[in-house]
């Protein structure tokens, strides 16, 4: 049975027995009948004390059956309330969080990822360039690895393939930067490689396939099925196979409807670097249905319908060659189509002179005579344009 004194001065009719010690939180004082014995271990006055107890006031003496003495600071009741609480304090990922010291290389992007050794402590620019190079390499290496963790901070990564594969991979950024660095990688899989990818979707499919689309426009469906399989061994489904190939297009030509947006931005450009010429634009309002109307965020812009361009020094030009003028108009191949109506003259070295063009919504009369209205008005008006000489295929509307 182990006896505690307290070296203090204490009431000799006070006494307190010592709170279980399962019992979290500060110990309560609990007034005891003197009389009654409960075998507790009771606090004991100084009077009573040992004479081998000469211990200061700030000190407890804790003495175990053997009759040894221990003597323990006194650390206040704090740290008796935190010595006698079970609470368990949670682990965080501060160890983690912090970033690894010395020299480590920044991560560039290989062509080829297939065998690719992360190396811990990599930096990369910025987040999206972490997800970009995790998802290159596992396409390349066959690998289905799937972000377990991705918020402003960290990324984790774990590789979800057969067997029960052990690759891991942490990441997180550097506290006020906008740098990530690679805390921890495995260094190998377990697992077996797969023909089937999740982490391959069509935008990055797209941005492999806009080399291609700009030396073969007509690239078929079935050409980049094939070509997947053959350069990386991965099953490609036809859906994604052309909404890869839309967005190669999109990013090659460019999206029409963000270039019909700028139009009037195009046209002012052009008189501010081409003085004098004459640009004229012409839309259409919008015709909008009732669904259109009530929603707030529909697009009821107005619609881009002709451009006329005559440029000042082709029209100068034209004023000193011979009076000859030839008309024609074509197709355009366009998302949108419509038409491109020309017209041009020939300088003293038989040579084609353009003098104005126009993008009009059809070849047709009021389509032509809107044209022509506006390059009369350039040339010099009705009595000046007599003298010229019109030349068509006879094949206008």
């Amino acid at each position: 049975m182990m006896l505690i004194h307290y070296a203090g001065n204490v009431d000799a009719e006070e006494h307190v027995t010592e709170p279980p010690r399962n019992k979290r939180g500060r110990p309560r004082k609990q007034p005891v009948d003197p009389n009654a014995n409960n075998g507790a271990e009771n606090f004991v006055p100084e009077d009573n004390q040992n004479e081998s107890s000469s211990a200061t006031d700030d000190e407890l003496i804790i003495e175990d059956g053997s009759g040894q003495a221990n003597q323990v600071e006194d650390k206040g009741l704090e740290d008796v309330e935190e010595y006698n609480s079970d609470e368990l304090v949670s682990g965080s990922d501060s160890d983690e969080d912090d970033p690894i010291q010395g020299k480590f290389p920044t991560f560039k992007q290989p062509r080829k990822m297939l065998d690719y050794k992360w190396e811990v402590g990599t930096y990369f620019g910025t987040k999206l360039q972490f997800q970009h190079a995790m998802r290159t390499y596992a396409i390349h290496s066959g690998r289905e690895i799937k972000f377990v963790k991705n918020d402003k901070l960290r990324m984790r990564l774990e590789c979800r393939g057969r067997g029960s594969c052990e690759w891991k991979a942490y990441c997180a950024k550097i506290r006020n930067e906008a740098t990530w660095q690679l805390r921890q990688v495995s260094p190998y899989h377990t697992c077996s490689r797969s023909n089937k990818v999740k982490f391959l979707n069509s935008k990055w499919l797209g941005t492999k396939l806009e080399p291609n689309v700009r030396e073969n426009p007509t690239l078929k469906i079935q050409d980049i099925i094939n070509k997947s399989n053959e350069k990386w061994n991965i099953k490609l489904t036809k859906t994604k196979a052309i909404r890869a190939r839309s967005l190669a297009f999109d990013a090659v030509d460019g999206s029409f409807r963000e270039q019909y947006t700028r139009m009037h931005d195009y046209c002012h450009e052009l008189l501010r670097s081409n003085p004098h010429s004459t640009v004229k634009i012409t839309s259409t309002p919008y015709l909008a249905s009732e669904d259109d109307l009530q929603d707030p965020t529909a697009n009821l812009n107005p619609h881009f319908q002709r451009v006329y361009i005559c440029f000042k020094a082709c029209k100068d030009s034209f004023l000193k060659c011979r009076p000859i003028i030839g008309l024609d108009g074509c197709f355009l191949k366009g998302y949108y189509g419509g038409q491109l109506l020309t017209v041009i003259g020939t300088d003293p070295n038989d040579q084609i002179l353009p003098i104005a063009y126009a993008v009009v919504e059809g070849e047709t009369k009021e389509t032509w005579a809107w044209f022509l209205d506006l390059l009369v008005n350039d040339l010099g008006g009705v009595a000046k344009c007599v003298e010229y000489t019109f030349i068509s295929d006879q094949q206008k509307v």
